[in-house]
C-alpha cells in the first residue's frame, strides 16, 4: 500500500546543472585598452638590447682564442656554453612569448598572463647576462 500524498505539496525540482564549462559573457567595461603595452614594451627593450648581446657573445667567443677549444678551463667553457644556448633561444622564446601575449583575449582577466608572457620574453636575455657575469667572475 502506498501512502497518499497531500494535494497541496509540489514536487521539488531537480538541481540545475553547474555552468562552470561556459565562458562568461564579456561585460561592457571588461575590455583592456592597454593590452598591447606589455608586449610592445618588451619588444622595444628586446630589440634594443639585442645589439648588446650580439657584441657580448661575439667578443666572449674571441676571449677563448688563446686557449683553444680543448685547453680552456671549465670556468670559461661552462658559462660560454650556457651563453650560446641562451643566445640562440632568444630567437625562439622571445617571439613566441610576445606573440602569445598579443594573441590572448584583450580582457582584463588576461592582463596578468600577458604581463608574465612579456616577462618570459626576457628570460633568454637574463640567462645571457647571468652567464656573462659567471664568465667574468669564474673565467680566471
Amino acid at each position: 500500500m502506498t501512502t497518499p500524498q497531500p494535494a497541496n505539496v509540489t514536487p521539488t525540482p531537480a538541481p540545475a546543472r553547474p555552468r562552470a564549462w561556459r565562458v562568461p559573457a564579456p561585460q561592457p567595461g571588461d575590455r583592456d585598452g592597454n593590452a598591447c603595452v606589455p608586449a610592445a614594451a618588451a619588444a622595444a627593450i628586446a630589440v634594443t638590447t639585442h645589439v648588446l648581446w650580439v657584441l657580448v657573445v661575439g667578443f666572449s667567443a674571441m676571449a677563448t682564442d688563446s686557449c683553444g677549444p680543448d685547453d680552456c678551463a671549465a670556468g670559461v667553457v661552462g658559462p660560454l656554453t650556457v651563453m650560446y644556448v641562451a643566445y640562440y633561444a632568444i630567437y625562439v622564446v622571445t617571439p613566441l612569448a610576445l606573440v602569445a601575449s598579443l594573441v590572448l583575449p584583450w580582457r582584463r582577466r588576461w592582463r596578468r598572463t600577458r604581463v608574465w608572457l612579456a616577462v618570459l620574453a626576457f628570460l633568454p636575455q637574463a640567462v645571457v647576462a647571468a652567464s656573462l657575469a659567471a664568465l667574468l667572475a669564474f673565467g680566471g
